[in-house]
């Protein structure tokens, strides 16, 4: 069954440019992962430095391949400069 995913990501004031040119480059790359069904990024109309991600994968396997992937540990790197704290994950069933 495939596995729903939003992430909900916040930018540290004065990163918001930062992360979301990072984040528009990390989507091409998860789009060509195997388990990758959707990966859709979204930025909040309200609050600039929110953006969800919405996921959907083939599987919880999926997912956890995608989190060992070279260009989300590349990604994780580069983010901690731009993150204001840890993505929250929600996991959800259609």
């Amino acid at each position: 069954m495939p596995l729903g995913v939003f992430a909900i990501i916040t930018a540290r004031p004065g990163a918001e440019a930062e992360l979301r040119n990072g984040l528009y480059n990390l989507v091409v790359k998860v789009r060509e992962e195997d388990a990758c069904l959707l990966y859709e990024l979204f930025e909040s109309a309200e609050h600039p430095e929110k953006f969800i991600m919405h996921e959907l994968w083939t599987d919880e396997a999926g997912l956890q391949a995608h989190d060992q992937m070279p260009h989300m540990k590349a990604f994780g790197e580069k983010a901690t400069n731009w993150l204001a704290g840890p993505v929250e994950l929600i996991k959800v069933e259609k």
